[in-house]
């Protein structure tokens, strides 16, 4: 065995001749945050979606962190992207960030939904555009409601929130 000295793609660009310059939503782009908030009734039907942020297809996302109060039996639910409202509306991915997590147990402090249990996205995924988060071939330049959808939404009514930090100078 030897010793190994890698680097990534970003790193071996600027090592480079000619130094090749990196896209911004990879390398010295400007992290920026949303929050938004919505309220789970007690009486909401499973397949229910829960708006609760918009992105560009262009935009790279770093963390999606939820918070929620603790949501008697709401035991599935999954964190993807919808068309919005102005385009049809329709699910892209329902769960293209998170597949069935739980929102039984409060997290008042924030659960990282990106790279933990239950979620869609790999530690390869990282560098990864929302377009091809979605499973997209390009990027279609198109916005994107994220949302939870919930499989089983449960019997308890509560409050959901998510803050969304991304990249969106690419």
């Amino acid at each position: 065995m030897g010793t190994a000295n890698t680097k990534c793609n970003s790193v071996t660009n600027l090592d480079a001749t000619p130094r090749v310059m990196n896209p911004l939503y990879l390398m010295g782009g400007v992290l920026r945050e949303q929050v938004g908030t919505v309220e789970i009734a007690a009486a909401d039907d499973n397949n229910s979606v829960y708006r609760v942020g918009r992105v560009h297809s262009s935009w790279r996302i770093s963390e999606l962190t939820l918070f929620n109060d603790a949501i008697t039996s709401g035991s599935v639910f999954d964190v993807g992207l919808y068309r919005t409202a102005e385009d049809g509306g329709a699910v892209v991915d329902a769960n293209a960030f998170a597949d069935n997590i739980t929102l039984v147990s409060a997290s008042l402090t924030g659960t990282q939904l990106l790279n933990e249990g239950g979620s869609a996205v790999g530690v390869e995924d990282i560098e990864q555009r929302v377009w091809e988060m979605a499973g997209q071939s390009s990027d279609p330049d198109v916005w994107y409601d994220i949302c939870f959808t919930g499989d089983t939404v449960g019997s308890g009514a509560g409050t959901l929130s998510l803050r969304t930090r991304y990249v969106a100078n690419t």
